[in-house]
């Protein structure tokens, strides 16, 4: 992970503020937050800090919040559909650094509204990735999406598909690994398509 935390201070992501147009329960617009969307920035970085069991509950909230907006937003399949709950939490680390006043519900909101461009639509095929032992499974179009931008900075010469991961496309993700001083896995692991996908998003 030593990786992904140097990337993300290049990549210099900016988390969009949410505004408050939010489904709502009642009519003024309120509704009661319950668990860890009740605590501030400031308490999640001290549990990020600790590691403590308050972490777990933050990492687990957010995984039912992601499960839940994917189930009720409308043109979307999966809002993450490459980044692990380690990743997404050191994105709100990075946001919550910088506005440790405001409430974690709010800065997970931030991020999801960050990552909407990337999602995926609709139900897709889950492919399988191996290079030596290292085993991986990704949506065929993520993969695709992938390969497309390394096409276009020039690593692959051919026309690529989400639906396989060869040798071929091993060695363009090692070339883009090596240029960008990555670790150089020859896979699409979460530091490369960090570099890849969010990077988009300055």
């Amino acid at each position: 992970m030593k990786n992904i935390k140097i990337l993300l201070f290049t990549i210099n992501l900016t988390l969009l503020a949410l505004t408050t147009n939010v489904l709502a329960a009642d009519k003024d617009g309120k509704f009661a937050a319950k668990g860890a969307a009740r605590k501030s920035c400031a308490d999640f970085l001290t549990a990020t800090e600790q590691r403590n069991s308050d972490f777990l509950l933050y990492a687990g909230w957010l995984e039912g919040y992601i499960t839940s907006f994917n189930q009720v937003q409308a043109k979307n399949y999966d809002i993450s559909p490459w980044q692990t709950t380690e990743l997404l939490l050191m994105l709100l680390q990075k946001h919550c650094q910088s506005n440790p006043e405001i409430k974690y519900f709010d800065a997970a909101n931030s991020l999801i509204k960050s990552i909407f461009p990337i999602r995926l639509n609709e139900e897709d095929t889950i492919v399988k990735i191996q290079v030596g032992d290292a085993v991986g499974f990704h949506y065929e179009e993520i993969l695709l999406r992938a390969k497309q931008r390394l096409k276009a900075m020039g690593f692959y010469k051919d026309e690529v598909d989400g639906k396989q991961f060869t040798t071929i496309d091993s060695k363009a993700f090692l070339a883009y690994q090596k240029k960008l001083g990555l670790k150089e896995t020859g896979m699409p692991d979460q530091a490369t398509l960090a570099s890849l996908f969010l990077k988009a998003l300055n």
